[in-house]
């Protein structure tokens, strides 16, 4: 019980999406950027210096560094250690009473930690809209899009969009900035997606799109006409 050793595999890239039944585009003013359970405990499964670890990370950081940019807010979602039967509940028998309350176990990772002004949502079940304040949060801000990324692809990441639907919040799923058990579940969470409840997409689309809509804000904030008393 727990987490599994996950063998190392290719990070899929733009050739291995699925076809998106849905043609959104991002909006930096109705976008939010989810960093999903991206702690030392879930990333110790994995080895850091192979595939798709590497990717995982340069493509969150990429994405964030982005995000950040265009004041698209950045949002974490952390399980708590040391968590309570009642709070553990069911999570208990698929995966056993979870993360010990250490920092070598709940950290974020260093090379994606949270800056001043990120916040950081506490998690309970897969899905990070369950007992957190997300929806609240994106209705206050008025946005209704969500980049996610991180892992488990097939399980919080994925949870996590078919909630977000189902807000009525388009989901934009980051194919290689998320990361699973297997290459197998990692495309059936993209299959998923695409097919059911929002849009696969790469790192490099979001960026480019972004960059895109970055460039045609400073062309129009150069082609403001000097005040003339």
């Amino acid at each position: 019980m727990g987490i599994p050793s996950i063998s190392p595999y290719k990070m899929p890239g733009i050739e291995k999406l699925p076809e998106n039944k849905v043609d959104w585009k991002i909006d930096p003013n109705r976008a939010v950027l989810l960093i999903h359970d991206m702690q030392k405990y879930f990333l110790n499964a994995y080895d850091e210096n192979q595939s798709p670890i590497i990717e995982l990370k340069q493509n969150i950081k990429r994405l964030k560094e982005e995000c950040k940019k265009l004041g698209i807010p950045v949002v974490y979602s952390a399980q708590p250690g040391n968590q309570s039967p009642k709070d553990r509940a069911l999570l208990t028998d698929f995966w056993g009473v979870g993360l010990e309350d250490k920092p070598e176990y709940t950290d974020i990772i260093e090379e994606i930690s949270p800056d001043e002004g990120d916040m950081v949502l506490t998690k309970w079940r897969y899905s990070a809209f369950k007992r957190t304040e997300l929806l609240e949060y994106l209705q206050s801000q008025g946005r209704d899009q969500l980049i996610i990324c991180g892992v488990y692809a097939h399980i919080g990441c994925l949870l996590s969009a078919c909630d977000a639907f189902m807000q009525d919040i388009q989901p934009f799923f980051v194919a290689d900035a998320v990361a699973d058990f297997s290459p197998e579940f990692h495309a059936m969470s993209l299959s998923y997606v695409s097919s059911r409840c929002g849009m696969t997409t790469t790192a490099s689309k979001i960026v480019e799109e972004l960059k895109r809509k970055e460039g045609v804000a400073n062309e129009g904030k150069n082609n403001i006409p000097p005040f003339i008393e």
